[in-house]
């Protein structure tokens, strides 16, 4: 040792260093922890940045995306087109008359009614060999209804002066009739030629640009009923003149009271065994050859109606089988329904079947003053899948057919109207779209 350093003498355990060497110490130590956990944040953080997260996932992953129509391909050979029997169409844009189906409730024309009523004061009695019809039985032009007999007949042979009287009243009034018959003819055959004239001559108008159909519709109503007249008045006189007055026995012949017209037996006013007093109605019968169509129409739409093209009837539920009609518009009585709101226009069809009954509710397609260009394609061409999806078969290359989805607007007879589809002058299937449908779902594999 040196000399000149004195030596220190070790502490024992439990012995304390001075305070300044301690305070020392400790701010040391205290420095190299910071100094650390420093250093250890950078580190970490500069490894944040620069690996990623391998745990965090992308909320969805589409490994391919498929187009729809690649889904939907089929390669036929030439011989297999051949025995499906296909068949193409180009699409086009074609301008159509937009329509409008709407309800519609079968109604009785004016005038359709006729009401039989009796010459003179007799006795009913059964049709010979058959019963009285009633009503709702079907009539033809002829049949028989009753079998009349007039009073006259006396249960002697010798007519005391006071029926001789009555025989000769009467007589006169029996040729009155007939003379009434007659000239009732002749008025009818008047007011039909004029009607005619009228018809004819409002056509004329309407053929040069001159009148309106209202005046045409009017024209040929009033000829319609001119018509019925003079079958009327025909008929009446056919059944006075059969009569015949035998004086010196004081009888009448029985007659037949027969249906003027062909129609339904609406209502029997008189029965079998009574007796009744000359001009007291017998029975109606109804013509259902012809009916009108009521057509509710709402009142912001009706004037949208083109009343100058006819309308489509289809009985509901019956489409596919029933065969559609048309109807023409005919001018009727102004009716609405404030309720509703709603006007009614009305329309006249054939009804010779007899399969159209007054109060039958139809399906009725009125066409509309709007026309628009819309891509049109066959019906037949639509498919229909399990969840009421719309496809056509598109031939997308030679021999290949894709199945692509439509949005059908509405249908018009054998015609779609598509809202959405194939461009137009693309290549459909109509013949053979549904086998091709099988084929693509192995139907019959």
């Amino acid at each position: 040792m040196n000399a000149g350093v004195p030596m220190q003498t070790p502490t024992r355990s439990g012995s304390h260093e001075p305070s300044g060497a301690q305070t020392a110490r400790l701010k040391f130590s205290r420095i190299r922890l910071l100094s650390l956990l420093v250093s250890l944040t950078l580190f970490i953080g500069c490894n944040k940045s620069a690996k990623p997260d391998v745990s965090k996932k992308e909320p969805a992953h589409v490994d391919h995306h498929v187009d729809e129509q690649d889904l939907n391909k089929i390669t036929l050979t030439e011989q297999a087109e051949k025995r499906l029997g296909i068949q193409l169409v180009e699409t086009a844009l074609t301008e159509i008359q937009r329509r409008r189906t709407v309800g519609g409730e079968v109604l009785l024309p004016p005038g359709k009614t006729i009401t039989i009523s009796a010459p003179i004061a007799g006795t009913l009695s059964h049709p010979p060999g058959t019963t009285a019809p009633v009503p709702g039985n079907r009539l033809e032009a002829g049949s028989t209804v009753f079998a009349f007999a007039p009073l006259l007949t006396p249960e002697r042979d010798v007519l005391t002066p006071s029926e001789r009287v009555r025989v000769a009243q009467t007589k006169a009034d029996i040729a009155t009739a007939q003379i009434d018959a007659e000239r009732q003819i002749e008025s009818a055959k008047i007011s039909v030629q004029a009607a005619k004239i009228a018809y004819d001559r409002a056509a004329q108008l309407l053929n040069n640009k001159a009148g309106s159909q209202r005046n045409v519709d009017e024209a040929s109503a009033n000829l319609e009923l001119a018509r019925e007249a003079l079958i009327t008045a025909e008929t009446r006189h056919k059944f006075l003149s059969a009569i015949r007055l035998d004086e010196q026995a004081g009888e009448l012949a029985s007659r037949e009271i027969e249906s003027p017209v062909a129609g339904v037996l609406q209502t029997l006013d008189a029965a079998v065994g009574e007796t009744v007093v000359g001009g007291e109605p017998l029975f109606s019968v109804i013509t259902t050859s012809r009916v009108w169509i009521r057509v509710p129409i709402y009142a912001g739409q009706w004037r949208e109606i083109d009343t100058t093209q006819p309308a489509t009837i289809a009985e509901f539920g019956q489409a596919s089988i029933a065969k559609l009609r048309q109807a023409n518009y005919v001018l009727a009585p102004p009716s609405a329904n404030p309720t509703a709101a709603t006007i009614d226009v009305y329309y006249e069809v054939e009804n010779e079947d007899e399969l159209l009954h007054p109060g039958q509710r139809l399906a009725v397609t009125v066409p509309l003053h709007i026309r628009a260009e819309s891509l049109v394609v066959p019906f037949k061409s639509i498919l229909y899948d399990i969840h009421g999806n719309t496809w056509v078969y598109e031939e997308t290359d030679a021999h290949v057919y894709a199945r692509q989805r439509v949005s059908v607007d509405y249908v018009d007879g054998d015609s779609a109207v598509l809202a959405s589809g194939p461009e137009p002058g693309s290549k459909i299937v109509t013949d053979g779209a549904v086998e091709l449908f099988g084929t693509e779902f192995g139907v019959g594999h």
